[in-house]
């Protein structure tokens, strides 16, 4: 998500100065790089998994994006947290 989210802002990048460096890491060739070889290495352990270990990948993978949509969701509605 952030490669695409950074590739896409790339082209419009931004006058503030961390906006643009945050930007151009996660829309920058080695992210990408990076992501792609990620990526192909989790298809290529994915595909040797057993049912059990592909069910148990897939219910940490839903909880780490519920966590991740929290996270921005609370970014979005400017919650405050107490700490």
């Amino acid at each position: 998500i952030y490669a695409r989210v950074g590739d896409a802002l790339l082209a419009r990048s931004s006058p503030d100065p961390l906006y643009a460096r945050w930007i151009s890491m996660y829309g920058g060739e080695e992210f990408q790089t990076t992501v792609h070889d990620v990526l192909a290495l989790t298809d290529r352990v994915g595909a040797e998994l057993s049912e059990a270990e592909t069910a148990r990948v897939r219910e940490h993978f839903v909880t780490t994006s519920r966590y991740e949509w929290m996270f921005w969701d609370a970014g979005y509605r400017r919650e405050s947290w107490p700490i």
